[in-house]
């Protein structure tokens, strides 16, 4: 563990952006004490419409412009929000001092803002009940395009909300090896196919089967990355007010998904260790609907289940049968050269598990392919709901999935020294720079650090980081209830220069909310 802080101005690498960048206003009450495990009530289940500030700043994105009147760019980018329906009609925004203490800005920005959005009859505010959006809103701009929370960063600027990797260079290789006929034979037959390309679904077989998990192509559905499987998944086997249990922090595309099925979240808390088992018990005797877990490399601490923990698992599963989603987006990405994937669901009963898989993080985020592995009646169910959605994957991208899957020890062998180096300067750079400080234990697997700041509110910290073109993701994103108000997850497969430019912007920041 490591921690720390700076003193002076620092400057943004050469040649990362153009332009300066402008600093933070020093008397702004920029980040005074969150408590990491206070809850803030958030749209986690039916009736929970009171709206919080750090899901407010976390959607938001990069809303403020260089010119302007601050709080004509805040009303617009709420009536954004609601246009897109992530912030719903009906919902109660956050009090003025609680949001202009997680946007970084003063009380008054809010109620200027506030006071447009009632004389455009979006907003209603009363004494003693809040304010309650009472119309769909009519804003300039687009809608979000991206996963509800990712921020639409700028070329200019740096974006560390995302811990995607850059292409390998087997993908490049094999992309500039490939010849006339080899594209003109991918065009053959009708070009759909819901559940997958047949000699793709032999290829995922023998790659779990290789992993010491007997698969046959009839356990296969090939998806649009692993997002598309959790949307799958959620949609396929989820009814409003169904309870799902799902780790408190977990990855937060799965939390969207839940959320728009209305269903009733369940966190259960990551310990040092892994699952608070007594927690998960007592949530597994009210029957949920779902588990979803990452056993082998969680989303987003990084941390892998000991083995005493994983038969702890399967003792709890097979006391209280529940259908259990293993997500295993990011099991090839270890820490630890030579690691391959411990896939949980060989030890549970094959019928009541799905396991989630992708070649997007092995390879690169652009190859939109992943699978589903699960028992052949629930592969039959997702994929009549993915006829429906798509009609099925790119055949192109299915066919060159086909031949990457054979050369998965090389790419395993080179992105675990790709992490495992990136993961070494991260380290070096946090106790040069933050020793003290910052605490965190390292990941056994994944691509991102996910460190807590005590003392910091990592909400207006992040709001803070965008004046100086550095996005980045807070804990509470990753949290049913909005817990870890002091945690960042900070990607570390990044060049030194940005790393080195992105911690000290953060310990700068941090610096200026203590001495606030």
């Amino acid at each position: 563990m490591g921690t720390g802080d700076i003193d002076g101005k620092h400057e943004p690498p050469p040649g990362l952006f153009s332009g300066e960048s402008s600093l933070c206003s020093p008397q702004t009450k920029l980040l005074h004490s969150a408590g990491s495990d206070k809850v803030h009530l958030s749209r986690s289940g039916p009736g929970m419409n009171r709206i919080s500030p750090a899901r407010i700043s976390r959607l938001i994105g990069n809303w403020r412009a260089p010119e302007g009147k601050v709080s004509q760019q805040l009303s617009a980018a709420i009536a954004r929000l609601i246009t897109a329906r992530e912030l719903p009609v009906g919902g109660l925004l956050p009090s003025e001092r609680a949001l202009a203490a997680a946007l970084a800005v003063s009380r008054g920005t809010i109620v200027a803002a506030y006071a447009s959005l009632r004389d455009a009859g979006v907003l209603d505010s009363r004494h003693g009940s809040g304010h309650r959006i009472i119309a769909s809103a009519t804003a300039p701009g687009s809608a979000h395009t991206r996963l509800a929370g990712e921020i639409p960063a700028h070329p200019q600027d740096i974006d560390m909300t995302s811990g995607a990797l850059p292409p390998s260079p087997i993908l490049t290789r094999m992309l500039a090896s490939l010849r006339g006929t080899e594209l003109a034979s991918v065009a053959a037959g009708l070009g759909y196919d819901a559940s997958g390309l047949p000699a793709l679904r032999w290829a995922v077989a023998r790659y779990y089967t290789d992993l010491g998990l007997a698969t046959h192509p009839d356990n296969i559905l090939i998806t649009s990355g692993a997002q598309q499987a959790v949307w799958l998944l959620a949609n396929a086997m989820v009814d409003a007010s169904d309870a799902v249990i799902v780790e408190d922090p977990v990855y937060r595309g799965s939390l969207e998904a839940f959320r728009r099925r209305n269903a009733r979240i369940v966190p259960v808390a990551v310990t040092e260790r892994g699952l608070d088992m007594p927690q998960l018990e007592k949530a597994l005797k009210n029957r949920p609907k779902l588990l979803y877990l990452f056993p082998e490399a969680h989303n987003p601490t990084g941390r892998s289940l000991d083995d005493e923990s994983r038969r702890d698992l399967a003792a709890l599963l097979e006391r209280h049968p529940t259908f259990l989603v293993e997500d295993g987006a990011q099991n090839e990405l270890s820490t630890l050269a030579g690691a391959t994937p411990r896939l949980f669901a060989s030890e549970v009963d094959p019928n009541h598990v799905a396991t989630i898989g992708t070649l997007s993080k092995l390879f690169w985020g652009g190859i939109r392919i992943g699978w589903i592995r699960a028992a052949p009646p629930v592969v039959k169910r997702l994929a009549s709901f993915k006829a429906v959605n798509d009609l099925g994957c790119s055949m192109f991208d299915q066919h060159l999935a086909i031949g990457l899957l054979e050369n998965i020890p090389e790419a395993r062998a080179y992105r675990h020294q790709e992490i495992a180096s990136h993961l070494k300067i991260a380290e070096d750079l946090i106790a040069e720079r933050a020793a003290g400080r910052w605490r965190w234990s390292r990941p056994s697997a994944g691509t991102a650090m996910w460190i807590r700041m005590p003392g910091i509110d990592a909400v207006a910290l992040c709001q803070e980081a965008q004046r100086h073109r550095l996005f980045l993701s807070a804990g509470p994103g990753y949290s049913a209830h909005e817990n870890f108000g002091d945690v960042l997850r900070l990607p570390f497969v990044r060049p030194p220069e940005i790393m080195r430019f992105a911690i000290e912007t953060i310990c700068d920041l941090a610096g200026t909310a203590r001495a606030a």
